[in-house]
Order: C-alpha cells, then structure tokens, then sequence
C-alpha cells in the first residue's frame, strides 16, 4: 500500500514534470519563431533537441504535437481567434472571428497616416510583447496599471486602427504589419521616414 507521504512525493514529482515539458514546449516555439524572414533555410530539430536534452524516444512525439497544432489552426481555427476568459473561478476558452470589423463605423483608417517618433518607439515595444513574450496573446486592459498597458491605452486612442478588441486587445492585420516593418528597419538600423504597407503610408513626424 502506498502511503500518503509516497502519494504526495508522487504528485510533486508529476507536477514537475509537467511543468518541465510545458516549459520545453515553450522553449521549442520561441526557437521555431527564428523561420521567420528565413523561410528557405532549414532547421536541424536534432541539434535542437540535443541541446534543450530532448530524449530521442521523445522528438517524433514533439514533432506530431507542433504538427497537429498547425493542422488544428490551419482548419478549425483558420478563421478565429482563440481568447481566454475567466468567470466564476473558472477559466474557459472562446473564440472571435479573425474577419470581425470591431472598428466602429465612424472611425476611418486615414490612407496617409501621421505617426509621431515616441508613439512608433512605444508600438514597437508593445508588437515585440505580443509576438515574443506573449507569444500571440492579447492585452487585458482590464488588469492592472502597468506602463505598457497604459502605453497601449494612449495608443489606441491615438490610431484605432491599429488594434481590435474590447477588454483583450490584438493589433490589427495593419498593425502587425506595421510591426513587422519597424522591427526589420531597427534590425539594419535604418532610419525611418516614411513607411508603406499596401495603400497606406504612414509619415513620422518631425516633432515627437
């Protein structure tokens, strides 16, 4: 018969566990965001896996879950956006239609757009927490007062249409977009004047 204090030590040792592999899968998605802009290149998951001391009885096993994440988000979630939310103590997943225009109608997205040098300084600090810290998870401005989320508050006012959401916030397609250009300009240190995303040009401003 097991004792409670062989039980306990039992569940202590799978909680680390779990906490271990959850901790790896993060790792592993974090490296995988390196495709990015090298898309020819190839990735030796092997080495990888050497190097985060992945057991090889377990590397195909990993593969097969990136895998079925990628067909779940490619069929099933093509078209949404998982969100999550909490009531009663109790965490539950929803989901919001990607296509979903939450921009009121009375708000237009200006073709030519005024930017000044602080605001594209504070987006670019708030595109790089969404993509690599909070790996694709919205801000909940409903939390607490930090100076990001304030940041992102004065932001959303000035440029709507570079987030969506009510209480969880994501940026936008031009936002992303938006994101994406400023982060390759900063990688070769060039100096941003004007910056082209499809019909729109957003202009830095000479002052602020």
């Amino acid at each position: 018969m097991t004792s409670i204090s062989e039980s306990d030590g039992l569940d202590n040792n799978t909680i680390k566990q779990n906490r271990y592999d959850f901790q790896l899968l993060n790792q592993i998605i974090d490296i995988l965001g390196q495709f990015e802009n090298n898309y020819n290149k190839k990735f030796n998951f092997t080495k990888m896996a050497k190097c985060l001391r992945v057991p090889n009885s377990k590397i195909e096993d990993v593969i097969d879950l990136l895998l079925n994440f990628q067909n779940l988000f490619e069929s099933v979630f093509k078209n949404y956006r998982i969100k999550k939310s909490r009531l009663n103590n109790q965490i539950y997943l929803t989901v919001e239609n990607k296509s979903k225009n939450i921009i009121t109608a009375n708000i237009k997205e200006p073709k030519i757009i005024s930017i000044s040098n602080d605001h594209l300084k504070l987006f670019n600090d708030i595109i790089y927490v969404f993509k690599f810290v909070n790996r694709g998870k919205g801000f909940d401005i409903s939390e607490g007062e930090t100076e990001l989320l304030e940041n992102l508050k004065e932001l959303k006012n000035a440029h709507p249409y570079l987030f969506e959401g009510n209480g969880i916030t994501y940026p936008t397609k031009l936002g992303l977009q938006l994101g994406d250009l400023i982060i390759s300009y900063n990688k070769c240190n060039r100096h941003v004047k004007n910056l082209t995303i499809d019909n729109y040009t957003f202009t830095l401003e000479e002052h602020g």
